[in-house]
C-alpha cells in the first residue's frame, strides 16, 4: 500500500478523540470546537492520500457562502450530499469507537497510519488495497453484530470485510471507507463426534491444515495455504487437489454462522435456514457476513506430493506427457497442476514449465506420474531423513503445503534441491519458495490480477494455445515492467462433481467445469492498464480456442474467485441469479451489502 506524503493546503480536517466526542478543526489548533483535536490543514488531492485516512475531511474553504445566490442549484445539492456522507462517517466512527471502548478492547479500533491498521488493511499484493479512514476488528459475534447496526443506521457509509486478503481485484475487500478485519475469528474447533471442524472466518489454511493434521484428518481446502484465508476462498465455491474426490469445498460445508444485516446473528444449514445456507455457497459477501464455517474432515494418511521444473525447450515433451495424463488417468487420488512461467528480474528473463503432482496416498505401482518423471533429469531415489526437520510435521498435508507455499506466490521460485521423506515415498523436492509461508502479514511490492477461462477439459491444441500465449506474455514483460506471467493447467475428471451439492455457484453431475488461470505480476500502477488489457486480450484467445475445442460453452459459469472484477454477475450465476436476487431481497432488504466490494447480487424488486 503507498501512502501519499503529499499534503496540500487548503483541507481543514478533524479528528474523533478517544471518548468519542468530536468538533470541526480551525485553520489553526484554537479555532477547533470542544472535543476536537486539530489534524492540520491538508489540500484536495485526485490521488488517495493520507487525508482520507483520518476519520473525516470536510473541505469548508471550498463551501459555497450559502448566504449568496447561486445561480446552479446542483452545486448546493452535490456539495450538501457530501457533507452529509462526511457527517455520517463521523458519527459511525464515533459509535464504532464506543462499541470497541465498551467491549473492553476485545473489539479493537484501530487508528489510520497504526500498526494494527496497516494489518487491517494490507492485502496480499499492493494492488489489492486500499486506503480506509479507519480500521475496526471485532472481537466476538457480540461485538460484530453491534458494528453490523452501526452500518445498517448510517447507509452512506461505506466499508469491507476481509478475511485473509488473498484477492487481486482491488475494492472487493479493501475499501476508502471503514475497514472489518475478521483476524480475531481465528478459533478452530475439531469435533471427535461428528469429525466435522469448525473454522473461524479469520482463519487461513496455513493454521487449519495444522490443526487438523494432529488427528488424522483433512479438509478440502485451497491448493496452496499461503496466506489464503479460508472465508474468501469457500464463499466463492473453492476449487481444492481433493476435488476430483470429494467435490468443492462449498460441497463439504455443513453449517455456517452469518451475521445479518440487521444486526442478528442466524446459524444457516441444510435443516435451518437453507435458502441462506444455499445462498453463501458460492454467492460470496452478499448476504452477511460470515463468522464461521462448518466443515467434513476426511482421513489423513500418507501423501505423496512432488514439484517437477523443467526448462522450456522440454516444452514438447512435457505437453506431450501431460496430455498423455489426462487423457489416461482415472484415478480420484491423483492430480497434477502445470503452469508456463516467466520471469523477468532486473532486465534479465527466464522461461520455465513447473509441474506439481499431488497423490493422496503413496504411489501405486501403477504410477500415474511415470511419464513426466522419466522427463526430468533427476534421479528419483529415497533419501534419509535429516536433523532439523519434525517427522511429524513432515508427514501430514500442512509441510507439503507449506513447501510449496510458492504456487501462488510464482515469483518466489528457485531451483534447489530439498530433500525430505514423505511415508517412504520416493520424493526430491526440486524447487521450493525461498521464504516461508506468508500467512498474508504483509505485501508484495507488486501490481497483480488473476483471470480465468472455465473449461470442461484440455486437448492439444488448447494446450498449443497456452503455450503460445503465455510466451506472448513473455515478450512484453521487459518494456513493461512485468515480472512474472503464468497460465495454469489443472485438469480435473469428468466426474469431479458426483458428489456436488445444490448451491449459489452452479455446477452439476456430468458437467466439469474448472478454472484455467492466467495470472500476470508487474510494478507500477501506470502499468496496470496496460497488463489488465493484455490479460483481456490474451484470455479472449484462449476461450476462442477452447470453444472450438469443445473445452467451453456459453453455459460453463465463470468462477469469482479469479475472475476480473468488470465479469458481469450473471456470466457467474447463470440461472441461479434470480433465486439469488429474492434471497438477497430477504436478507438484505436495504442493501446495505451494497456498499462493500466483490460481485454484487442485485436485489430482487420489491
Amino acid at each position: 500500500m503507498v501512502f501519499d506524503s503529499e499534503l496540500p493546503t487548503h483541507f481543514t480536517v478533524w479528528q474523533v478523540n478517544d471518548d468519542g466526542h468530536a468538533g470541526i478543526a480551525g485553520s489553526d489548533d484554537s479555532s477547533a470546537e470542544d472535543g476536537a483535536t486539530y489534524v492540520g490543514s491538508m489540500g484536495s488531492t485526485s490521488k488517495r492520500s493520507i487525508a482520507q485516512g483520518i476519520h473525516a475531511s470536510i473541505d469548508y474553504n471550498d463551501k459555497p457562502d450559502q448566504s449568496e445566490d447561486d445561480s446552479n442549484g446542483d452545486s448546493d445539492a452535490s456539495y450538501d450530499a457530501d457533507f452529509w456522507t462526511e457527517e455520517e462517517y463521523v458519527e459511525a466512527t464515533k459509535e464504532i469507537q464506543k462499541i470497541c471502548k465498551n467491549s473492553k478492547h476485545v473489539s479493537q479500533f484501530l487508528r489510520f497510519g497504526g500498526a494494527g491498521y496497516k494489518l487491517s488493511v494490507s492485502h496480499q499484493f499492493e494492488s489489492s488495497s486500499e486506503v480506509a479512514r479507519c480500521a475496526v476488528q471485532p472481537g466476538n459475534i457480540d461485538g460484530l453484530k453491534k458494528i453490523v447496526k452501526v452500518f445498517k443506521t448510517y447507509d452512506k457509509v461505506k466499508f469491507a470485510v476481509k478475511g485473509g486478503g488473498h484477492s487481486t481485484n482491488p475494492g472487493f475487500s479493501s475499501t476508502t471507507g471503514i475497514q472489518i478485519s475478521m483476524a480475531n475469528f481465528n478459533e478452530l474447533e475439531y469435533n471427535s463426534k461428528t469429525q466435522n471442524l469448525r473454522i473461524g472466518a479469520g482463519c487461513l489454511f496455513d493454521e487449519v491444515y495444522k490443526e487438523i493434521a494432529q488427528y488424522k484428518r483433512n479438509v478440502v481446502g485451497g491448493a496452496t495455504a499461503a496466506g489464503v484465508g479460508v472465508a474468501g476462498w469457500l464463499l466463492g465455491g473453492g476449487y481444492s487437489l481433493l476435488t476430483n474426490q470429494y467435490g468443492l469445498g462449498i460441497d463439504n460445508l455443513v453449517e455456517a454462522e452469518v451475521v445479518l444485516c440487521n444486526g442478528k446473528s442466524v446459524k444457516a444449514s441444510a435443516e435451518r435456514n437453507s435458502d441462506l445456507f444455499f445462498a453463501i455457497r458460492g454467492g460470496g459477501n452478499n448476504f452477511g457476513i460470515v463468522t464461521s464455517f462448518t466443515v467434513k474432515t476426511y482421513p489423513l494418511g500418507p501423501i505423496y506430493r512432488n514439484m517437477l521444473t523443467f526448462p522450456i525447450d522440454k516444452a514438447t515433451k512435457v505437453k506431450e506427457a501431460i496430455m498423455n495424463h489426462i487423457d489416461k488417468c482415472k484415478d480420484k487420488k491423483a492430480a497434477i497442476v502445470a503452469a508456463y512461467r516467466h520471469f523477468c528480474i532486473r532486465g534479465e528473463q527466464e522461461h520455465k514449465i513447473t509441474v506439481d503432482l499431488f497423490y493422496d496416498g503413496p504411489l501405486p505401482s501403477d504410477n500415474p506420474f511415470e511419464e513426466l518423471l522419466e522427463i526430468s533429469d533427476e534421479k528419483w531415489i529415497d533419501h534419509e531423513f535429516q536433523d532439523g526437520v519434525d517427522k511429524k510435521l513432515s508427514e501430514n498435508f500442512a509441510f507439503m503445503d507449506q513447501l510449496f507455499s510458492h504456487i501462488h506466490n510464482p515469483s518466489r521460485i528457485t531451483a534447489a534441491p530439498l530433500h525430505c521423506p514423505v511415508y517412504g515415498t520416493r520424493l526430491s523436492l526440486q524447487t521450493y519458495a525461498k521464504n516461508p509461508p506468508r500467512a498474508g502479514v504483509g505485501e508484495e511490492n507488486v501490481r497483480v490480477r488473476w483471470g480465468t477461462v472455465m473449461v470442461s477439459h484440455f486437448t492439444r491444441k488448447l494446450l498449443d494455445e497456452i503455450e503460445d500465449q503465455s510466451k506472448l506474455a513473455a515478450s512484453k514483460m521487459k518494456d513493461n515492467q512485468g515480472k512474472t506471467a503464468v497460465i495454469d493447467i489443472w485438469p480435473f475428471l469428468p466426474s469431479m462433481f458426483d458428489t456436488s451439492t445444490s448451491a449459489a455457484w452452479p455446477h452439476k453431475k456430468g458437467q466439469p467445469n474448472g478454472p484455467l488461470l492466467v495470472c500476470f505480476q508487474w510494478e507500477g500502477e501506470s502499468n496496470d492498464m496496460y497488463w489488465i488489457g493484455l490479460m483481456m486480450q490474451i484470455l479472449q484467445s484462449i476461450q476462442k480456442v477452447a470453444e472450438a475445442e469443445g473445452c467451453t460453452n456459453d453455459n460453463l459459469p465463470k468462477y469469482c474467485n479469479t475472475s476480473l472484477a468488470d465479469t458481469p454477475v450473471k456470466d457467474i450465476y447463470k440461472k441461479n441469479l434470480s433465486k439469488l436476487m429474492t434471497i438477497r431481497a430477504k436478507y438484505d432488504p436495504d442493501d446495505m451489502m451494497g456498499r462493500t466490494g466483490g460481485f454484487r447480487i442485485p436485489l430482487a424488486s420489491q
